[in-house]
């Protein structure tokens, strides 16, 4: 296996991150931090930050603020429905894409506890149709984005799946156990992957004998009194107070972009409000589920087989923002965007909920924490960031020869990923054209390797012409396509 080896850029120092959690633990140990009260010149500073939002003719976002468990701020900003002109308030429901994760990952943790899995065992245990790579990959590796395992939502656009279409569990975990190779040896590199979290709902659905959607609701939602919150794992199910997500259109208004169809979870596909992700927040400082140090098991990151311990926990990023630790998950998918961002030492809590695909959930959540926690930060807040002064006209790129591209032109398929990919040379050009996208004009960095939009191919060749290229995209690594003709 050809393995492409990336930084550990999500790893802090080992010392610095024993020190956070040691002070997050015993903060959580310590008498309660009593909920503060926001005064009206602060609520008017955070309804500043969503000033554009704060209309009737377009979509926008919720936001809540939590302290020590009680919703202290709740505000919507725009409209939930544009079809109807429904205001976004507290107890709208949205779809909140990869702040699902920390959910999934709970309803493992309970599952463990309740001895019907364990995060060591081997995923070919639960999922006996998943591929033996060699190396086994644990439950534990899918957790923290360790597995190498590709990326389903990457193979989908890479092969052309349109996200409209009806996409039944069979088929995306068709898609994910075709694949022969991993993006690199479990345990040796963390590389976040959508498909780890959908094979976890099914891990639980299978050991469990209940869907993900069943087992949440039972043993945490409910608990919680999480009640306008489910796992959609039907895509006909009627969702009371449902948000629909939007995008501006070129010529102005609003373009609807919510997939109906899409019924996935686990990775994502979790409803819910601010009022219920409020009530979510107690369960990192009660003893909710009758599991000890539960929120020191979510806060537990995962750790590669070389000893680097990673930021990424369980469905939740570890991290320091400002001198405070903070534990955070974004999320986007269709046009929301979302975000979830906690301080367990001030137990305090920001909730940002958006509809509108140009949104920046977090870097709205971070104004709002600098509003809220200004008197507790310890650092300055980071200086914007401004694109440089690059000079005009950019890099040259490498001419390859009319000649050479002819002989790297052709198709090529992907029996792994279900597709054929067409290369065409033209006036000094190679050009991609794939299933479900645009053609695309591929910058030469060298005779055999040409990229673009996040793609890579390595080409290999026998005699006078290609007879493969191999695919580097994001999160799917190390793909081979094969000349068909």
């Amino acid at each position: 296996m050809v393995v492409v080896k990336r930084p550990c850029s999500s790893c802090l120092g080992e010392i610095q991150m024993r020190v956070i959690l040691a002070t997050v633990l015993a903060a959580l140990a310590a008498s309660p931090v009593h909920a503060f009260q926001l005064d009206r010149e602060t609520e008017s500073r955070i309804d500043a930050v969503f000033a554009e939002y704060d209309r009737t003719t377009g979509p926008g976002c919720a936001l809540g603020i939590v302290s020590d468990g009680r919703l202290v701020f709740d505000r919507g900003y725009g409209i939930g429905h544009l079809d109807h002109s429904i205001p976004l308030r507290s107890s709208s429901v949205f779809y909140l894409a990869s702040v699902s994760k920390q959910f999934t990952a709970a309803s493992v943790l309970i599952a463990a506890h309740e001895g019907f899995l364990s995060l060591d065992d081997e995923v070919g245990k639960h999922l006996p149709e998943f591929q033996d790579y060699g190396t086994p990959v644990t439950v534990r590796n899918l957790v923290h984005h360790t597995s190498g395992v590709r990326d389903y939502l990457t193979l989908m656009s890479l092969a052309g799946i349109p996200f409209e279409n009806i996409l039944s569990d069979e088929d995306m975990l068709g898609l994910i156990v075709r694949q022969t190779e991993l993006n690199f040896d479990p345990g040796a590199e963390y590389l976040y992957s959508n498909s780890g979290y959908v094979m976890l709902a099914e891990i639980v659905k299978r050991a469990t004998g209940r869907s993900l959607r069943e087992y949440a609701d039972e043993k945490i939602f409910r608990p919680l009194g999480m009640m306008d919150t489910h796992f959609h794992d039907d895509r006909v199910h009627v969702v009371t107070d449902r948000v629909l997500s939007y995008d501006e259109r070129d010529e102005g208004g609003w373009a609807t972009n919510y997939l109906m169809n899409f019924d996935k979870v686990g990775d994502g596909g979790l409803y819910s409000t601010i009022e219920d992700l409020a009530r979510w927040d107690s369960a990192f400082y009660e003893d909710v589920f009758g599991i000890a140090d539960f929120a020191d098991k979510m806060y537990r990151r995962g750790v590669l087989v070389g000893g680097d311990t990673i930021n990424y926990a369980r469905g939740l990023g570890v991290g320091v923002r400002r001198g405070l630790p903070r534990v955070a998950h974004g999320g986007g998918m269709m046009a929301f965007r979302t975000m979830l961002a906690r301080y367990p030492v001030q137990r305090t809590t920001v909730i940002t909920l958006c509809n509108q695909g140009s949104a920046n959930s977090g870097a709205l959540s971070a104004a709002v924490e600098d509003i809220v926690l200004e008197a507790a930060f310890l650092e300055d807040s980071p200086p914007i960031q401004t694109e440089s002064g690059a000079e005009e006209g950019g890099a040259d790129h490498l001419i390859v020869p009319q000649a050479v591209l002819e002989t790297l032109a052709g198709a090529y398929a992907s029996e792994e990923l279900g597709s054929t990919w067409v290369l065409e040379a033209s006036l000094g050009e190679l050009i991609l054209k794939h299933p479900g996208a645009d053609s695309l004009n591929l910058t030469a960095d060298s005779e055999t390797e040409f990229s673009s939009s996040g793609l890579v191919l390595s080409f290999v060749r026998e005699g006078d012409r290609a007879v493969a290229f191999v695919l580097q995209a994001g999160r799917v690594q190390n793909l081979r396509f094969d000349r068909v003709r």
